[in-house]
């Protein structure tokens, strides 16, 4: 009999860990237990569904797997070694944290999901939440996508940041992430 550590991670299923970790869920080291999970939450149960598919060799899947509270559905996956490694990469102790070199394993379908989970889009800016992250970590993303012609500032209202896309900046990460937004999402995100 050999050991089995759990599915191995596909490479779209990494890109939509990655953004949906940076777009606010959690990868949780429970106290007892030597794996860590995953923890998502969201008002929109369409997406969390979207997500868990995506996710679905990770989650023990039955009509229980997404719940209802008030009006946020959670779920949480199966606790797997592969969560492990990706808390240790996204966390410093239990702080979540960003670096270049997170930002630069992403490609459009983790900027997409972390647009989704943390973003949102006026008729001429996008606006991607950030605080999470403080002032130096949303300083590196600002770097980060700056560098990549998706022009941006930072800004900080009530003492929570946020990157604010110019037009410019907005129309490049806009036209870099929607072949890739659902259907049942583009009207969320159309000007």
């Amino acid at each position: 009999m050999t050991y089995q550590s759990g599915p191995i991670l596909r490479e779209s299923q990494k890109q939509v860990l990655y953004g949906t970790i940076l777009g606010g869920s959690s990868i949780i080291r429970p106290k007892r237990g030597k794996n860590c999970y995953l923890a998502m939450r969201d008002s929109n149960e369409l997406w969390l569904s979207y997500k868990v598919d995506a996710l679905n060799d990770f989650f023990k899947l039955d009509q229980s797997t997404i719940k209802k509270d008030k009006n946020t559905h959670r779920c949480y996956s199966v606790a797997y070694p592969v969560f492990n490694d990706l808390f240790d990469t996204f966390y410093d102790g239990d702080k979540k944290l960003v670096t270049k070199e997170i930002l630069d394993i992403l490609t459009d379908h983790a900027w997409m999901v972390w647009f989704v989970d943390s973003g949102r889009k006026s008729k001429r800016k996008a606006y991607l939440r950030t605080h999470k992250f403080g002032k130096e970590g949303t300083e590196t993303i600002a770097e980060y996508f700056n560098s990549l012609d998706c022009f941006c500032d930072v800004h900080q209202c009530r003492g929570r940041y946020e990157i604010v896309f110019t037009n410019k900046g907005s129309h490049e990460f806009m036209k870099t992430i929607a072949p890739r937004i659902p259907d049942f999402l583009l009207k969320n995100f159309e000007d």
